[in-house]
């Protein structure tokens, strides 16, 4: 039976490619025509050459480079085989990669969503809150008017190495109790929010994963100051002891940037918040 002979016009038409891009396939050798008219230099294919465009197009479409498809050309089809398991992991992984990215997407979204529904700034409120993923350091010496950058350094060191996601939030831990002034508060803990569901390895003793607990809690907001801090969190002290529900004695502060837009002094908001008890704190690890 007689070979037919397709012009580069009509492969281009039957493989839905360019005629542009089977030349260019002919230059890196991907794709060569099975003769060239060397009076027109007109290029034409046979019909078993379709085959190897299928595969072409459907390994880039995966997103297989094309030096490397060049070379899946040549393999046999066991290692063709191995080959293409490989490139099935490699989806599985971008695959995992993209539902993190999703994930911190919607985290992020729900995180600006609580700020922008808080009630009212200076006034004590309740809400129902789902449990937080938390990266925290023991710290012994640091006050609301202290700087936390290095703690807060070292936690974005931590999630940076392992690949995953930082947040604009980081908070403090400290104990519920009368204190004389905002000089007295000593912090347990820093803490940042994990946008991600990843468990974090090999950390050293002071620092751990582990979770702010869902519930019930009593709330206070306001523009961060060094002088009316202490006022703030008297106004919400006195509202937990006045109540006779009982609450747990650890108080969470987080700090949220009060805007998104470049500000030469930057401000934050301040949410203190106490749980009404139902259960203990648990770990991740």
């Amino acid at each position: 039976m007689k070979e037919h002979y397709y012009t580069i016009g009509e492969v281009a038409k039957l493989s839905n490619l360019s005629v542009q891009t089977l030349r260019y396939y002919d230059q890196i050798d991907l794709f060569k025509p099975a003769h060239i008219d060397t009076h027109t230099n007109y290029r034409y294919y046979k019909d078993n050459q379709i085959f190897y465009l299928d595969i072409i197009k459907s390994l880039k479409y995966i997103g297989i480079s094309l030096e490397d498809i060049k070379r899946a050309l040549g393999l046999t089809s066991e290692e063709l085989l191995v080959f293409l398991e490989q490139q099935e992991q490699r989806i599985e992984q971008k695959i995992a990669r993209l539902n993190e990215v999703k994930y911190t997407l919607l985290k992020t979204k729900k995180q600006m969503q609580e700020q922008i529904d808080i009630p009212i700034f200076g006034d004590v409120y309740v809400q129902v809150e789902e449990e937080m993923p938390i990266l925290q350091v023991t710290t012994t010496e640091l006050t609301p008017t202290s700087s936390t950058n290095t703690y807060y350094a070292t936690l974005t060191k931590i999630i940076e190495r392992e690949g995953s996601v930082l947040n604009s939030r980081y908070g403090c831990i400290f104990p519920l109790a009368r204190y004389t002034d905002v000089h007295s508060i000593i912090y347990d803990a820093i803490f940042t929010p994990l946008l991600t569901e990843r468990t974090f390895s090999k950390l050293s003793p002071n620092i751990k994963q582990t979770i702010k607990p869902a519930g019930k809690y009593v709330c206070i907001a306001f523009i961060y100051h060094p002088d009316t801090y202490f006022s703030y969190y008297e106004k919400l002290r006195v509202y937990v002891e006045a109540q006779q529900e009982a609450y747990e004695s650890i108080v969470y502060e987080l700090y949220m940037p009060a805007s998104f837009t470049f500000e030469y002094e930057k401000k934050f908001i301040v949410e203190l918040k106490v749980r009404q008890k139902i259960n203990c704190v648990k770990n991740l690890v």
